[in-house]
């Protein structure tokens, strides 16, 4: 999806990618350059910093950038909730009566963000949106290690779990929102996995959802063998 996901920087997903946000360190106003191998279609694209699946957008400013905003400043397009939601018909959906109202999506992210319910707050006054019938955060595989601003990883999960969590709201503005956070990171292979299928058993086994939402992938090469495969089907 193409969109916007924070409020406190002009962000912009590109094709391909799942999310966007502010840089998480250096000076104001600047960017953290982060590589990664197979991304090399992005690497002139100025104060854009990538891991898998984030840009990262070093340039403050204090409304949501407009869709000519992005591809001036960053080469890519960007979009408000209001032409995602006209792209996929949803006005009409939700003229007869289904915004989700009733419902709750599970969003299942690793580590999470620490400022998620301020950023969606943010992000629902920048876009006059109605703040949802709630939203939970549990953590049912175990403890989250404490969050650290300095570790692309945990960044890259942060601007994950805040897309996520925005962009089902803008979806589904009458559901209500359950973000449940996993202690370690999917990455390639079978690492963070266990957690994730931990987690979810957990949700199913107490029917605390109507719709889970995933965000994560690794390659099939990366799993040693079709049993350790065969292991995460659980839930």
């Amino acid at each position: 999806m193409l969109g916007v996901c924070g409020l406190a920087a002009g962000v912009a997903a590109a094709p391909g990618s799942v999310a966007a946000r502010p840089a998480a360190t250096g000076p104001a106003g600047s960017s953290v350059a982060v590589s990664f191998p197979g991304l090399a279609d992005l690497a002139g694209v100025a104060d854009v910093a990538v891991r898998p699946g984030v840009q990262h957008v070093g340039r403050a400013q204090a409304s949501p950038p407009t869709t000519a905003d992005c591809e001036k400043a960053y080469k890519v397009a960007c979009y408000s909730p209001a032409q995602i939601r006209q792209a996929y018909h949803l006005p009409a959906v939700y003229a007869g009566g289904v915004t989700g109202r009733g419902t709750t999506i599970v969003i299942v992210d690793s580590f999470g963000s620490p400022t998620i319910r301020n950023d969606l707050g943010a992000f629902d006054r920048a876009f006059g949106l109605p703040a949802p019938p709630s939203l939970t955060i549990i953590h049912p595989a175990g403890p989250i290690p404490a969050y650290d601003p300095n570790s692309t990883d945990m960044v890259g999960w942060a601007g994950e779990t805040t897309l996520d969590v925005e962009w089902a709201h803008v979806v589904a503005p009458g559901a209500r929102l359950l973000l449940v956070e996993t202690p370690v990171s999917e990455t390639e292979g079978t690492q963070g996995f266990p957690q994730i299928v931990t987690a979810e058993q957990f949700v199913l086994r107490h029917h605390l959802g109507d719709v889970i939402s995933q965000s994560f992938s690794a390659t099939e090469r990366t799993f040693p063998s079709r049993a350790s495969v065969q292991a995460l089907r659980g839930a």
